[in-house]
């Protein structure tokens, strides 16, 4: 009988947790993401790497009114 009981708290408990929502969710217009990514030969033969994002805004392009 204990061990049932132990079983299943731990089965709750697992459960509760995986469970708790999004407390601390990000949105995605607040997220960075890399479109291309380059390793390029610099000055000096030292290595120069670049990043590119996707900016993530009001891409709706609308002015929201209607007519």
């Amino acid at each position: 009988m204990i061990k049932k009981l132990t079983a299943i708290s731990l089965i709750i408990i697992f459960c509760l947790s995986t469970l708790t929502g999004c407390y601390n969710a990000e949105g995605l217009e607040n997220l960075a993401y890399a479109v291309a990514i380059g390793i390029d030969k610099g000055e000096n033969d030292k290595i120069r790497f670049s990043l590119q994002f996707a900016l993530l805004g009001n891409s709706s392009g609308g002015s929201g009114r209607r007519q």
